[in-house]
């Protein structure tokens, strides 16, 4: 395996300038953008644009980031369109929306830029060996020359936390992700797909903004977390590991990175080389992320499924729990459920256990931030990735 190179560079704010010297710093150690990019090349910009909300709730890419990676590309000749298939229906409206929420809308409108709005999907054959044999993808995806992925760092309330890989399941249209998670309801299963996707989506640069994280109940409902960095590297796999050690947790308490390990995608994290910042120096220790979670858990050293224990399934799994009174009974929660588990009350959504696959896709695109996670203690331990 080729040495793993990830650059880790201070930026303390999301000032223009700033941003521009450490994106610059970054991609020095990696060759440049000119390293990734050729004149006349269509790029996509592949931002983490989750829900409709502004800049400042650390729940989208920053549009500084954006803007920054956008202007080196198109001093590398490249031609930049800014693309995300956010949470819910993939449609031009709920795009022109969450485009103007985020900043990205003025970016392009600053940059010349481009905004996808290719609402179009595409069956591409996946890898040997993979759990299916085809993947839907966006056409704008698949007909990419180049991809360059722009994840945010922050916590995940089923995956425990969200970087690179799992920032390319935007690369799936629309409501089509609820089918996936629908199709894989064990975390295991659906943690190998994403990094399945991750191969076969092959970015060729990825750069995190970990300026303002999220820790907590995210990736929507959590506390931004300011860490001051931004990450760079040619590998998904590589940048996770060290992303994952930045805010304090072993590879092994992530299910994305212990896979990619596994499968031999990436070495251990003391063989990856590390540029800018001393990672043991600067890592924290104190940032709040979910417990494990899931639909099975190690017993005894087995693997066991909920999947048909229906007393467990009620009294051990996480669930979701509705606050009634910032629940504004708007129905996004019941329309972007991939099991159908919802119903709407006369104060708040009723969720039917034995259906509910633990997405928690309801928690992450509530606009009112009405639904939390409830963890039993019980499975603080029993749960296992």
């Amino acid at each position: 395996m080729a040495e793993e190179r990830v650059a880790l560079v201070r930026c303390p704010s999301y000032e223009r300038a700033v941003v521009r010297a450490a994106l610059r710093q970054a991609l020095a150690g990696l060759g440049g953008m000119a390293a990734f990019v050729r004149p006349g090349q269509r790029v996509l910009v592949k931002a983490n644009l989750l829900t409709r909300r502004t800049p400042e709730a650390a729940v989208t890419t920053h549009p500084a980031l954006v803007r920054a990676v956008v202007e080196e590309v198109q001093q590398a000749g490249g031609r930049p369109v800014l693309y995300d298939s956010p949470g819910g229906p993939f449609t031009e409206r709920s795009l022109r929306a969450v485009y103007e929420a985020s900043g990205l809308a003025e970016v392009a409108a600053a940059t010349g830029a481009e905004l996808n709005f290719d609402l179009d999907a595409v069956e591409r054959p996946h890898l040997p060996g993979a759990l299916f044999q085809g993947v839907t993808l966006s056409r704008a995806v698949a007909e990419a020359e180049v991809i360059i992925n722009l994840p945010k760092l922050k916590t995940h309330g089923l995956t425990r936390y969200t970087g690179a890989v799992k920032n390319l399941f935007g690369c799936i249209p629309g409501l089509t992700k609820a089918e996936y998670h629908l199709r894989l309801p064990e975390l295991t299963y659906f943690s190998r797909f994403l990094v399945e996707l991750a191969q076969l989506v092959r970015p060729a640069l990825t750069v995190m903004d970990a300026v303002v994280g999220m820790e907590g109940e995210g990736p929507s409902a959590g506390r931004p977390r300011h860490l001051g960095f931004i990450l760079a590297s040619p590998s998904v796999f590589a940048l996770d590991q060290v992303a994952v050690a930045l805010i304090g947790l072993s590879a092994d308490a992530v299910p994305t990175t212990r896979l990619a390990r596994e499968a031999g995608l990436v070495p251990p994290l003391d063989e990856i080389a590390v540029l800018g910042e001393d990672l043991a120096a600067v890592a924290v220790h104190d940032f709040a992320v979910p417990p494990p979670g899931g639909t099975s858990f190690r017993l005894l050293g087995r693997q066991v499924s909920l999947g048909s224990l229906k007393l467990a399934a009620r009294w051990l799994q996480p669930r979701p729990v509705f606050d009634p009174e910032r629940c504004r009974r708007c129905g996004v929660c019941l329309k972007n459920c991939p099991a159908q588990a919802l119903t709407l009350g006369p104060r708040r959504p009723a969720v039917e256990l034995e259906r509910c696959i633990r997405c928690f896709c309801c928690q992450e695109l509530c606009p009112a931030q009405a639904v939390a996670i409830h963890r039993p203690v019980l499975a603080r331990w029993l749960f296992r990735s």
